[in-house]
C-alpha cells in the first residue's frame, strides 16, 4: 500500500520551513511499500524521501532514526535522516509522525541474477557486522505473538485448507525453543528495499521493520524473496551465491545451521500472514498496492516439504 495520507504542495512548503533545504519544486507519491505513506520530494539540486508513519507513534521512531544515523556514520549505504533547524529529525505532518531522509541513487531489481544475490548477501552480512555495536534494542513487532493474534482475525475468513495450514504452522513454531544469536536486523529486505547501480548495491532502504531478533531470520526473509522461483522453490544458484557471500563475512554457528529450515518456515509464515491481513483487511487510501498472499503460501509449503 502506498499513499494513505494525501498532502498538497502548499502544505509541504509550509511544513518544510523548519528545514534548511532548498525550495520544493515538485513531489510525487511512491507506489511501492505496504505500511507507510511515502513521497519523493524534489528541490532544485536534490531529491529526498518523506515518510508519514501510519501506524507508529512518535515515541516508536527514534530507534529507526538512530539506527540509520549509526549505519551511515559507519559507512554503510543507507538513507541518512535529515534534521530540522532545531536539531531533531522527527516531526508531525497531517497529524502523523514524519521523517525526511536522503534519496539514494540506483533502482530496485525485479529479476535478480546470481551476481546480484551475491552482492546482497555480502551487504546484509556487512549490515549485521556494522550494527553489532548499536546498543539500542527494539522488539520485533511482527514476531510469533503478532502472527498468532493476527491469525485469530483471519481463520473465519480463510478457505478451510488455508486455515488448517495456518493453524498447523503456528503450532509447529510454538513448539520451537530457538537459542540463536540476536542483534539488529533489517527485517524486510525484499527486492524493493535494495537499490543497485551498475550491478553493485547502492543502498538498503526502508528500515522501519528493523528490530532486535535472530540474525538468521534476516537472512531467511531475504533469501525467501531474492532466491525463489515462481513456484516458491529455491533457485539453488542464487541461494548458494547469497549464502556463500554472507558467510564469508559472518558465518552461521551450529545452532543456526540446525535451525535454518525452521527459520525459513517462520519467515514464510510471517509474510504469508502479513499479506493475508492486508488482503482481507484493506485500509482505504488514495493509492493502494496489495501483494498476493498466495505467493507466500507457495513458499511456506515449499519450506515445509524441505
Amino acid at each position: 500500500m502506498s499513499v494513505y495520507t494525501s498532502v498538497n504542495i502548499e502544505e509541504l512548503k509550509i511544513w518544510l520551513q523548519d528545514y534548511a533545504l532548498d525550495n520544493l519544486t515538485d513531489y510525487q507519491g511512491i507506489k511501492s511499500g505496504i505500511t507507510n505513506t511515502n513521497y519523493f520530494l524534489m528541490t532544485a539540486h536534490d531529491r529526498f524521501v518523506l515518510t508519514l508513519f501510519e501506524k507508529n507513534t512518535l515515541e516508536d521512531l527514534p530507534y529507526f532514526v538512530d539506527l540509520m544515523a549509526h549505519l551511515a556514520k559507519n559507512s554503510f549505504l543507507c538513507p541518512k535522516p535529515i534534521f530540522k533547524n532545531n536539531g531533531t529529525a522527527l516531526s508531525i505532518l497531517k497529524n502523523k509522525p514524519a521523517l525526511i531522509v536522503t534519496c539514494l541513487k540506483g533502482k530496485e531489481l525485479n529479476k535478480p541474477e546470481v551476481k546480484h544475490c551475491k552482492a546482497v548477501g555480502a551487504s546484509l552480512a556487512e549490515l549485521h557486522m556494522k550494527s553489532a555495536n548499536f546498543t539500542a534494542q527494539h522488539q520485533n513487532t511482527r514476531d510469533l505473538n503478532w502472527i498468532k493474534k493476527t491469525a485469530e482475525t483471519l481463520f473465519s475468513e480463510l478457505p478451510q485448507d488455508e486455515s488448517l495450514l495456518l493453524r498447523e504452522e503456528i503450532l509447529y513454531q510454538e513448539k520451537k525453543n530457538y537459542k540463536l544469536p540476536k542483534s539488529t536486523i533489517h527485517g524486510d529486505l525484499f527486492r524493493d528495499n535494495v537499490l543497485f547501480l551498475n550491478d553493485q548495491v547502492s543502498g538498503f532502504i526502508d528500515f522501519y521493520y528493523a528490530c532486535t531478533d535472530y540474525l538468521i531470520l534476516d537472512v531467511a526473509i531475504a533469501v525467501n524473496d531474492w532466491c525463489v522461483n515462481n513456484d516458491g522453490s529455491f533457485d539453488e544458484a542464487r541461494l548458494n551465491a547469497f549464502l556463500d557471500a554472507y558467510k564469508k563475512i559472518r558465518s552461521f554457528n551450529d545452532d543456526e545451521d540446525q535451525a535454518w529450515n525452521d527459520i525459513l518456515r517462520l519467515a514464510s509464515l510471517r509474510f504469508w500472514v502479513s499479506r493475508l491481513n492486508d488482503f482481507y483487511h484493506i485500509e482505504e487510501g488514495e493509492l493502494t498496492f496489495i501483494k498476493d498472499p498466495d505467493h507466500f503460501k507457495k513458499i511456506l509449503k515449499q519450506r515445509i516439504s524441505g
